[in-house]
C-alpha cells in the first residue's frame, strides 16, 4: 500500500501496519543477490529513511528513551548500508559535474576509474553489509508492536509534526547563514522528515498537500545534491581540487540559493502549518453539538 494513513482506521494501527510494511519490504530488498542486490540497498535504505521519520513523528507518544531504542535499530541498518550507496552517488555526482567539461582531463579520467573501482569493490561485500541491515531490521520488526500503544493519538503526532517544523526552522537559518556543509546536512534529515510526514497525512487534503510535498521534496533534493558535492569533494587530492573546485563551488551557490528560497516557504510557520494539518485531518470545526434539552 501507499505510504499514507487513513483516516478511517485508529492511529495506532494505521502507523502499525505502515511501520510493518517497510520492515518486510526491506528485509525482502535485501535478500537479493547480484545486481539486484545493489537496487535492493538502495531502496532498503529509503525505507529506513521512512522508518526514522515515522518514529520521529511518533516521539512524543513513544518518549526519549523508547524512541531512542527504536531510532538507533534503523540507524544502524542504515548505515550498515551507507558506504555502498555513497561510492555509487560519489561516481553520479562526478560525471555531472564532468558533463560541464569540453573535455575531460587525464586526472580526471583517473579519478572516475578510482571511484569507480571503490563502488565496484567495495572493502566491505554488500552481501556483508546486506546481512548486518536485515538482522538489525529483522530485531526492530520483532519488537515494533510495542511502538503503537494508546498513547499514539492524533494529538501527539501534531505535536512531533509541529516539532520537526521548528527545528528545522531553526537549522536551516542557521546552515544558510553558516554555509556549512554539515550543517545543511543536519537540515537535510529534518526536511526528509518533513516530507515523510507530509506523505503520511496526504489524505487530509490531497492535493493542497501534494503541492507542500512537492516544495519539500525539492528542497530535500537540492540540499541532498549540495551534500553529494561535499562527500565527493572529500575524495580529491590537490590536482583534482584544483580541476573540480570552481565547478563544485558554482553549483553549491545555486543549491544554497534555492534552498534559501525554498526553506523560507515551507518553514515559515510551523504552528499554523500543524493546526492546518490538524484541523483538515479532523475536519475542525465539524458538526455543533445538540444542544442540551430544558
Amino acid at each position: 500500500m501507499a505510504f499514507q494513513i487513513r483516516r478511517d482506521t485508529p492511529l495506532p494501527r494505521e502507523l502499525g501496519r505502515v511501520i510493518q510494511e517497510q520492515l518486510v519490504g526491506a528485509l525482502a530488498e535485501l535478500s537479493a543477490h547480484g545486481d539486484t542486490l545493489r537496487t535492493g540497498v538502495y531502496s532498503a535504505r529509503k525505507r529506513g529513511k521512512r522508518l526514522r521519520a515515522i518514529l520521529r513523528l511518533m516521539r512524543p507518544a513513544l518518549g526519549k528513551e523508547r524512541h531512542a531504542e527504536a531510532n538507533a535499530l534503523i540507524r544502524d541498518a542504515g548505515r550498515a548500508l551507507g558506504e555502498a550507496r555513497d561510492a555509487e552517488v560519489r561516481v553520479e555526482t562526478l560525471d555531472g559535474l564532468l558533463a560541464e567539461l569540453p573535455a575531460v582531463p587525464e586526472a580526471l579520467q583517473s579519478l572516475r576509474a578510482r571511484l569507480v573501482a571503490a563502488r565496484d569493490q567495495p572493502e566491505i561485500p554488500p552481501e556483508h553489509a546486506a546481512a548486518e541491515a536485515r538482522r538489525l531490521y529483522a530485531q526492530a520488526l520483532d519488537r515494533c508492536g510495542s511502538w503503537t500503544g494508546e498513547s499514539v493519538t492524533l494529538d501527539a503526532l501534531i505535536l512531533g509534526f509541529r516539532r520537526v517544523l521548528s527545528e528545522g526552522r531553526r537549522e536551516g537559518q542557521a546552515a544558510v547563514l553558516s554555509g556549512d556543509p554539515e550543517r545543511l546536512h543536519e537540515w537535510r534529515k529534518l526536511v526528509k522528515h518533513h516530507t515523510h510526514h507530509l506523505r503520511l497525512f496526504r489524505l487530509a487534503w490531497p492535493d493542497l498537500m501534494a503541492l507542500r510535498q512537492e516544495e519539500a521534496e525539492a528542497l530535500g533534493t537540492a540540499l541532498g545534491d549540495h551534500h553529494d558535492l561535499h562527500m565527493l569533494q572529500g575524495q580529491l587530492n590537490e590536482e583534482e581540487r584544483e580541476l573540480l573546485d570552481p565547478l563544485i563551488a558554482a553549483r553549491a551557490a545555486r543549491l544554497e540559493a534555492k534552498a534559501r528560497q525554498l526553506g523560507a516557504r515551507i518553514f515559515a510557520d510551523p504552528r499554523g502549518a500543524a493546526r492546518q494539518v490538524q484541523a483538515w485531518w479532523t475536519g475542525w470545526p465539524g458538526p455543533k453539538p445538540p444542544k442540551a434539552e430544558g
